[in-house]
């Protein structure tokens, strides 16, 4: 394969790791875990009135869908974003979102896009660790 497909497609591939870290989807999933955790308790609970239950498992279910919907915004930005710089790749002769599009499926796209992945996040601890 050319190298520029790898080189650009690594860049991408680390550019929305940096982009996921950043996000904040560890807090919107655990929100989402205890909301479901709480509506789970709310239901086996004999101490709670049944008219008490609807009204907080109607208020727990309204939290829920806000906060899916904030996860699945964040996930529209990743994608938005990845496909801003596959669209860029068009200024460049030999890279275009065709090519790049079927490097991406094969099994070394796939593989290309775990080691910039991991590259990233060990580059982040490395740099952590130095900046202590």
């Amino acid at each position: 394969m050319n190298i520029a497909i790898i080189s650009y497609l690594y860049i991408i591939f680390f550019a929305i790791a940096c982009l996921v870290d950043h996000l904040p989807f560890i807090f919107l999933i655990k929100n989402i875990s205890s909301l479901s955790n709480v509506s789970l308790q709310t239901i086996r609970s004999n101490n709670i009135d049944d008219s008490e239950k609807e009204k907080i498992l109607l208020n727990n279910s309204f939290r829920l869908f806000k906060q899916s919907l904030k996860l699945l915004g964040l996930v529209a930005i990743i994608a938005l974003c990845g496909f801003v710089l596959l669209l860029i790749s068009n200024f460049f002769k030999s890279l275009n979102q065709g090519v790049l599009l079927k490097y991406m499926v094969t099994l070394s796209g796939l593989l290309l896009s775990v080691i910039s992945f991991v590259t990233y996040f060990l580059l982040k601890r490395l740099y952590v660790k130095v900046r202590l």
